[in-house]
């Protein structure tokens, strides 16, 4: 099959020549969208520039959104609200076609010289496809543990049959706090209610500009806990086409005592079950002792270490690598 590529170093031009195919309702995981990794690349990664690869053939398309922060290395552009990172498909690629087409990406970005790559988080299957692509162009990789990554698979329960299932201590600690808390839960932000989120956990332009979106679309779902008139704890998540996905949580250290951030947690779950009937809910990376109990699924997310054997400043971090057996060198068919 015949595969072209193309480099874009402006959102502006990898825009037009994405012509929506990166956009909602095109591309489902929010994460992943061309508008994601604009108020990333603005807001959470301010210093690095855009380094956009696109390989296609036919309709079928593979984008690679990195971040170039050195003359000589790149990273996959994320942020700290990025859950996840993967290659981005379009045009609906068979199994064999999608590897075929990150290969192709994978040899091109040899020719650019880029001596190390880094690319995190992954999920276990995304880390697997990029691992071989990227072995068969060439490319020596390391791969290590990330984060913890929870879900909750609702498979049409309510909150109240999910809750009564729930452990012992989840249980004790939302009845620490039940009488002296109250929540709100909102779609819709205003400067009120981000000035209380600021108080919290201080500016965050990125969260802002998300906010602010997800406001306008109708995804947001904002919760915060008050104790009297003081916000004690915040949360802001996102919920589309059935699945809900945490992208933040903040928390009064001292109002510790009266769990605020568990009571806010089972007050957006019940909204997220009972009145948005989520049938998916992505509880986001973190803690095992702060996520563990309320999911019913962890993944561990994976990092990704590319080195560029052409390149010699490469050499030397490849090499220590492969002293602690993470290079998996090009098969040799």
């Amino acid at each position: 099959m015949w595969v072209t590529g193309e480099y874009f170093d402006s959102f502006r031009a990898a825009e037009l020549a994405a012509r929506g195919r990166l956009d909602a309702p095109a591309q489902p995981d929010p994460l992943l969208r061309l508008e994601w990794m604009q108020r990333t690349a603005k807001h959470a990664m301010p210093g690095a520039r855009p380094f956009i690869l696109r390989a296609r053939s036919g309709p079928a398309e593979v984008w690679l959104f990195l971040a170039r922060s050195r003359p000589n290395r790149a990273t996959a552009l994320v942020g700290e609200h990025s859950t996840h990172y993967a290659p981005v498909f379009s045009g609906v690629p068979d199994d064999q076609m999608r590897r075929a087409l990150l290969q192709a990406a994978a040899r091109r970005l040899k020719n650019f010289g880029l001596a190390r790559i880094t690319l995190e988080p992954l999920f276990p299957e995304d880390a697997a496809l990029l691992r071989q692509a990227c072995r068969r162009a060439g490319w020596r990789v390391a791969e290590r543990d990330g984060p913890a990554n929870f879900l909750l698979d609702v498979a049409g329960r309510h909150f109240e049959d999910y809750w009564e299932a729930c452990s012992p201590r989840l249980h004790e600690q939302v009845a620490a706090g039940s009488r002296h808390l109250h929540v709100e839960i909102t779609d819709l932000i205003t400067p009120k209610l981000w000035e209380e989120t600021e108080l919290l956990g201080g500016p965050d332009p990125f969260l802002r500009a998300l906010a602010q979106d997800a406001s306008v679309d109708r995804t947001l779902r904002l919760g915060i806990a008050r104790v009297g008139d003081a916000p004690v704890a915040a949360q802001l998540w996102t919920f589309e086409e059935g699945e809900a996905l945490a992208h933040w949580r903040v928390e009064d250290r001292e109002a510790r005592d009266l769990y605020p951030s568990a009571e806010l947690t089972a007050s957006m779950l019940r909204y997220l079950m009972n009145v948005d009937h989520a049938e998916t809910i992505n509880l986001g990376n973190g803690r095992e002792a702060d996520l563990a109990d309320w999911a019913d699924q962890r993944r561990v997310l994976k990092r990704l270490e590319l080195f560029n054997p052409r390149a010699p400043s490469a050499w030397a971090p490849a090499l220590a690598a492969s002293a602690t057996g993470l290079v998996r060198r090009a098969p040799l068919d």
